[in-house]
């Protein structure tokens, strides 16, 4: 697994904009935090293009995210926000000098589909926060996860235990994010190979009957069984719908997961909350699920 290097005082860093453009100026809260990180922001071309509900044009958002990729003096690519349409020019990217100069990308929701090609790449990348969300109301702890993050490499994140959990421990890599995206990359190349990895999933205004299905696919496709610990993150306004399934998030990750004794985390901090921590994919953290708390410890 290559892992870029840390960040620090005087470094370039990019925003680019590769799924949907931001609905105001709050992202512009989110440069002034990085500024006060000491860091040098280079904004691609079109981040603040708009074309439909896409930031931009397909071309123009992978061009963007390609000169980035590209540029050996970027130490970390911030994406303005989530939406859609990474996918959409996945296959065109050229990642060959991302892998002989590699950096930190950061950032979660549609972002998903970047980190998960870029674990299939063997590269480290950031789970958590970007500029547009870095400022909300209580937030400010997930902020400092990410700082410390990026600039020590040091993850130590403490959570109140919850009834449902699965008590255990396990020590391996973290891979996952969004829900609709880990189902939507099932078949391609970008989506990441699950033996003996810790899943973090999340999910932002699904109807409980579509996150029924989400998980059905992914035991089906043989993914669930070959995991080491899972972790539920916040899922967001996800409700019954007309058609009922009668289950909680809790009840039908356990019913899925009943053949398979792993740790089981809920209602972590992360996903689409303020409260959305940092999370370091593809290197290896511990995983701790006790009566009194559930911990995710880590250091690159």
């Amino acid at each position: 697994m290559q892992i870029p290097q840390l960040l620090q005082k005087g470094d370039r860093v990019a925003i680019v904009s590769p799924a949907s453009p931001p609905s105001s100026q709050q992202w512009k809260k989110g440069i002034d935090v990085l500024e006060s990180w000491g860091l040098n922001i280079v904004y691609a071309d079109n981040f603040l293009a708009k074309h439909f509900g896409l930031a931009g044009t397909d071309d123009q958002r992978r061009s963007d995210l390609q000169a980035m990729l590209d540029d050996p003096t970027i130490k970390a690519i911030f994406p303005l926000r989530g939406g859609y349409g990474c996918s959409r020019f996945m296959d065109q990217l050229d990642f060959n000098k991302f892998k002989a100069s590699p950096k930190w990308l950061v950032g979660f929701s549609d972002i998903t589909a970047l980190l998960c090609h870029i674990d299939s790449l063997k590269t480290a990348s950031i789970h958590g926060p970007m500029p547009n969300n870095f400022c909300q109301n209580g937030g400010e702890a997930a902020l400092n996860t990410l700082h410390q993050l990026l600039f020590t490499g040091k993850t130590h994140i403490q959570a109140p235990s919850q009834a449902a959990n699965r008590t255990g421990e396990a020590e391996s890599t973290l891979i996952g994010g969004n829900l609709s995206l880990l189902a939507h990359l099932i078949g391609t190349e970008s989506f990441p190979n699950p033996v003996g990895k810790i899943l973090f999933i999340e999910e932002v205004g699904e109807r409980l009957y579509h996150v029924d299905r989400m998980l059905v696919q992914l035991k089906r496709a043989g993914y669930l069984s070959q995991l080491t610990g899972l972790i539920i993150g916040a899922f967001t306004d996800c409700h019954e719908a007309k058609l009922e399934m009668g289950k909680s998030i809790e009840e039908l990750v356990l019913e899925h997961c009943a053949e398979n004794p792993y740790p089981i985390a809920f209602n972590f901090p992360a996903g689409h909350i303020p409260n959305n921590f940092a999370l370091p994919f593809g290197t290896k953290i511990k995983f701790l699920v006790n009566s009194d708390n559930v911990q995710v410890v880590g250091q690159i």
